[in-house]
């Protein structure tokens, strides 16, 4: 029997993951100055964070309802078993499309098909997928994945912390008022998904050098003597990364710990120098 996991771009697995667990990512569009392209395979992570001050517009948009159905009607043909999993449908259109697609062509195939709204974004969708394909490379049923990744979406938690509000409010995420006053009083937001949507999960005042590590206390509480699995996410700035491994290591019952880029779909939003950490509480 041939199955298959697919998930978008916005879920910033490391490409070493992807490769060794056969997992099929669909590249969501980034579009600077104008010029589309696929993210990750048209443009590079590390280029598009060296390039990042250059471009005067940035945005991205969803794998396409006509881009998918090609590749659904394809890949059901080859596959037994598929399960797509993606990004929150409150953050992207992909989910959204996947599944009309679905519903659209679902009698023209024998294919066991399931589509996923993991209401996660980033590695918060990556750790999900990653434990799917895992699964199924272990030879789990169709049933305990679905079941597994219901249970690990209810247990993943994000944290991104925005040293500068300048790229939210380029990107109108907040109004030119509300960076100004944020900035005059040296507050840094820490943002996070909840329900499927993005929301200020606390905030910091004044000047860290490392924001992560200032968030030990909240995440030393947040994840206890629970075993869990780590990923740590950053744009352009990564110096901080060897550190935080360690104290990650010292401070928690660490069963991984991965490190990546944020994706476009992030970064554009909160700017390159942006970190993160996101985290599964293994219950």
């Amino acid at each position: 029997m041939k199955r298959l996991i697919v998930t978008d771009s916005t879920s910033d697995i490391p490409q070493q993951i992807i490769d060794e667990l056969q997992i099929k990512v669909l590249p969501v569009n980034v579009i600077l100055d104008g010029k589309v392209m696929k993210d990750r395979v048209e443009i590079k992570i590390e280029d598009f964070y060296d390039r990042f001050d250059s471009f005067s517009t940035m945005s991205t948009s969803a794998v396409s309802y006509e881009e998918f159905a090609l590749l659904y009607l394809k890949l059901t043909q080859q596959y037994d078993e598929i399960i797509f999993i993606h990004c929150s449908s409150y953050l992207s259109k992909t989910y959204d499309n996947v599944l009309s697609v679905h519903n659209d062509f679902k009698h023209k195939h024998n294919c066991r098909v399931e589509v996923i709204d993991t209401k996660q974004c980033g590695m918060g969708l990556g750790l999900i997928v990653i434990e799917a394909a895992k699964l199924l490379k272990n030879g789990e049923t169709f049933e305990e994945i679905l079941i597994k990744i219901e249970q690990t979406a209810s247990q993943v938690s994000t944290y991104m912390a925005i040293p500068t509000l300048k790229y939210l409010k380029k990107s109108s995420r907040i109004s030119g008022a509300k960076a100004f006053f944020a900035s005059a009083m040296g507050i840094k937001p820490v943002l996070g998904i909840e329900d499927g949507k993005l929301v200020v999960k606390t905030k910091l005042f004044g000047k860290q050098q490392n924001l992560l590590l200032s968030l030990m206390d909240t995440l030393t509480q947040d994840i206890g003597k629970s075993p869990v699995t780590i990923a740590i996410c950053h744009a352009k700035e990564q110096t901080y990364v060897p550190s935080l491994i360690s104290i990650f290591n010292s401070t928690f019952k660490c069963k991984k710990i991965y490190v990546t880029y944020f994706g476009p779909s992030i970064g554009i939003n909160t700017g390159p120098e942006t970190m993160g950490v996101t985290f599964w509480k293994h219950e």
